[in-house]
């Protein structure tokens, strides 16, 4: 009976114990590479259009507090200047498109895309409504960020919510800020600062709508 207790040479003990602590360093570490995979699945995409620089204002303070990923929409047409602002609205008032880079954005390896976009005439950016026109946003959490001069009544950011959907995106929370405000009877930009503030506190309620880590 003793001999079934006894220990012939160190190694029938030792190994036993090798083994269970790389059984313990692999239960370790597997909820740490499954939380990793998880993360990755859950990526965040920032996609924008900004003529003044409010709206890229905004997107970098959402990048820096979000951990996304960001992708500028460049307007391939001229629009800066007295003539340029005017041929602008007139085309957004009539729902046109324009010649956007890039074209494509790879969203295969995002489960959340922010679009952001100024508002003119009523209507995101002829940039961005042509990039949701020309892509789809199938099994995509979206959230749709303006900057705007004053905020949007409900149908027109239904009409926007509607171009996402039309797109395949789950349009899960629109957000506004405001980049002018009336200071003695007169419209003022704010300052970068003021936009800043205002994006930053959005950012948990953006979290939560993502399901991202506080």
């Amino acid at each position: 009976m003793g001999d079934m207790y006894m220990i012939k040479n160190k190694d029938d003990y030792i190994m036993p114990k090798r083994s269970i602590f790389f059984l313990l360093l692999i239960l370790l570490l597997l909820p740490l590479s499954v939380f990793a995979a998880e993360s990755d699945l859950n990526k965040t995409l920032i996609v924008y259009y900004s003529l003044t620089g409010n709206t890229r204002t905004s997107c970098e303070a959402l990048q820096g507090t979000l951990g996304a990923d960001i992708v500028e929409i460049k307007d391939l047409k001229k629009r800066s200047g007295k003539w340029g602002f005017f041929k602008t609205a007139i085309a957004s008032l009539f729902g046109k498109h324009t010649k956007i880079e890039p074209e494509n954005p790879n969203f295969s390896p995002y489960a959340n895309i922010i679009l952001a976009s100024p508002i003119w005439t009523g209507k995101l950016s002829m940039a961005i409504r042509t990039l949701i026109d020309n892509n789809r946003f199938d099994e995509k959490k979206v959230v749709i960020f303006t900057t705007t001069n004053a905020f949007e009544k409900e149908k027109y950011k239904e009409k926007a919510r509607k171009l996402v959907r039309k797109a395949g995106g789950d349009v899960v929370g629109y957000y506004q800020i405001l980049a002018k405000e009336k200071v003695n009877d007169k419209k003022i930009d704010r300052t970068k600062g003021q936009i800043i503030e205002d994006t930053l506190a959005l950012v948990p309620e953006i979290k939560k709508l993502f399901f991202l880590e506080q």
